[in-house]
């Protein structure tokens, strides 16, 4: 009897030991920028942008901090989805920094640029 019930425990503890899912490791393969037209306000002197961030593995959730700088200012990281838009003054450079953090606490980062052109 206490042979079969130690059998029957064992049994439950094996089943109920599930083995973690084995994910990916959580990338981000790049961040590809284009020009998308220009600021409806001011034509002639700013251009419109859009970046995302294109990522591959992890756990999935995945949620996106941006830090947008123009090469001599200091950007603040904003929450973002995989896509930002953002404006720019003809002939300069937008750096776009993305951290990507998936449901499991992973992180993952990339950057990508842009130069806005007339």
């Amino acid at each position: 009897m206490i042979a079969r019930l130690l059998a029957v425990l064992t049994l439950f503890g094996t089943m109920a030991v599930a083995q973690p899912a084995h994910a990916t490791t959580l990338t981000v393969n790049s961040v590809s920028c284009v020009q998308t037209g220009a600021l409806a306000s001011d034509p002639a002197n700013y251009g419109t942008y859009s970046c995302t961030a294109n990522v591959s593995g992890g756990t999935g959730g995945n949620t996106y901090m941006w830090t947008v700088y123009n090469g001599w200012s200091n950007g603040y990281p904003s929450p973002g989805g995989q896509t930002i838009t953002g404006n720019c003054k003809y002939n300069t450079v937008r750096f776009n920094d993305v951290t990507v953090k998936d449901s499991s606490g992973a992180t993952a980062s990339g950057s990508g640029a842009i130069v806005c052109k007339p």
